[in-house]
C-alpha cells in the first residue's frame, strides 16, 4: 500500500478501537451502544466514502489537484468545466516536463505530445490525479512512450511535478517566503515550478473555481496544513516572477546555446549546448515579444545577470542582450539590446 492508504487505514484502526471502547462503556452504563457510537460510525462512513477514494487516487498519482468553487459545488459539474480543468493541468505538467528535460545535460527531448496519465477522479469538490509516464510504460501501439529518456531525467521531471504543492505553502504574508530558496536550490527548477503554479492558480476571470489545493504522494499530515492557490496567490506569484531577487542575481555573464523551448506567456526560453554543460533558463523582457519565437532552434549568445545553482553552474539568466550567431542553415550576427 502507499502512504495515503496507510494513513487512512491507521485512522480507521484508531476509530475502530474508540468505537469498541465506546460500546463497552455503553454496556457498563446500561445504555444502548448506538446512542454513544453513532458519531464514530459517521466518521467511519466518511472515511470509507470520501477519504479512501481520495487516498487510492493519491497513491497512484504524482500530482493531485482538488478544485473548489461554485462550479464544482455539486457532484456532477459541467462537462465543459471538467474538460477545461483537465486540459489546463495536462498542459502545465507537459510544460514542466519539457522545461526540465530541456535543461538536462544529455540531449534528450521530452516528447511534446506526450500526455500525463489520468490516475483517477473523485468528487466532493472536483479532484483529479495525474501521473508522469514512466520510462518503461508502453502505449496502445506497443511502443515505449518515453524512448531515450533515462531514469535520471524521469526522476527529475517527476520530482519537479511532485514539488508543485510546496508553492502555496511558501506564500506567506502576501509574499514568497525566503524558504523557497532552500527548498528549490536550483533556480531554473524553482522558476519553472513557480510559473506552473501561477498558471494553475484561479484567475480573476474564473468564476467557477475559487481555490485549488495541490497534493503529492506524501500525505499532507507530514507536510503541515495544505494551503490553496487562489486569485491572490496568482498575483503574488506574478509579482515575484516579474521581479527576481536582485540580491541573488550575480554580475553579468555571457552564455551561448541553442534556443530549444520558448514560453511566450511566461516570457521564458531555454538554451542548451555551445559552452553550457547543462541547459539554462532565460527570462526576457517585453521588448523581445515580436522576435523571440523566431529564435527557436537558433544559436544565440545571451548577456545578463544570472543566478547559479549550488555547484555555481549558472541556471537562470535575466536577459539584457541577445546576439543571434546563427540560424539553421544560416550564419549571421544580429544584436538586440534592451
Amino acid at each position: 500500500m502507499g502512504g495515503w492508504i496507510d494513513a487512512i487505514e491507521a485512522k480507521a484502526r484508531i476509530i475502530h478501537q474508540e468505537l469498541q471502547s465506546a460500546r463497552e462503556l455503553a454496556r457498563r452504563m446500561g445504555q444502548e451502544p448506538e446512542e454513544i457510537t453513532s458519531a464514530y460510525m459517521e466518521m467511519l462512513a466518511k472515511l470509507y466514502r470520501e477519504d479512501f477514494s481520495y487516498a487510492l487516487l493519491a497513491d497512484n498519482a504524482d500530482l493531485i489537484a482538488r478544485y473548489r468553487g461554485p462550479g464544482v459545488a455539486h457532484r456532477e459539474p459541467p462537462v465543459s468545466l471538467v474538460t477545461t480543468v483537465f486540459g489546463k493541468l495536462r498542459a502545465e505538467i507537459q510544460k514542466v516536463a519539457k522545461a526540465i528535460a530541456g535543461m538536462e545535460e544529455k540531449k534528450v527531448r521530452w516528447p511534446a505530445d506526450l500526455d500525463p496519465q489520468l490516475a483517477g477522479v473523485t468528487y466532493g469538490s472536483l479532484v483529479v490525479g495525474m501521473r508522469v509516464p514512466r520510462p518503461g510504460d508502453v502505449g496502445a501501439d506497443g511502443q515505449a512512450v518515453l524512448p531515450g529518456v533515462s531514469d535520471d531525467l524521469y526522476r527529475a521531471v517527476q520530482t519537479a511535478v511532485q514539488s508543485l504543492p510546496a508553492i502555496p505553502r511558501l506564500i506567506q504574508d502576501g509574499q514568497i517566503s525566503e524558504a523557497i530558496y532552500e527548498q528549490f536550490p536550483d533556480p531554473a527548477v524553482r522558476d519553472t515550478v513557480m510559473v506552473a503554479a501561477r498558471r494553475l492558480a484561479p484567475s480573476a476571470q474564473n468564476k467557477a473555481i475559487s481555490e485549488l489545493f495541490l497534493s503529492g504522494p506524501q500525505p499532507d499530515e507530514a507536510l503541515g496544513p495544505a494551503q490553496a492557490l487562489t486569485k491572490q496567490s496568482r498575483q503574488i506569484l506574478g509579482r515575484s516572477l516579474n521581479t527576481p531577487s536582485s540580491r541573488r542575481l550575480k554580475s553579468n555573464g555571457e552564455f551561448e546555446g541553442v534556443v530549444r523551448e520558448v514560453d511566450l506567456d511566461a516570457r521564458r526560453f531555454e538554451i542548451r549546448g555551445r559552452g553550457t554543460s547543462s541547459g539554462m533558463r532565460c527570462i526576457y523582457e517585453a521588448i523581445y515579444d515580436g522576435d523571440i519565437i523566431g529564435l527557436l532552434n537558433a544559436a544565440v549568445r545571451v548577456k545578463g545577470s544570472y543566478e547559479a545553482a549550488a555547484d555555481e553552474q549558472p541556471r537562470l539568466v535575466r536577459v539584457e542582450q541577445i546576439t543571434v550567431t546563427s540560424r539553421p542553415g544560416q550564419q549571421l550576427e544580429l544584436e538586440v539590446e534592451a
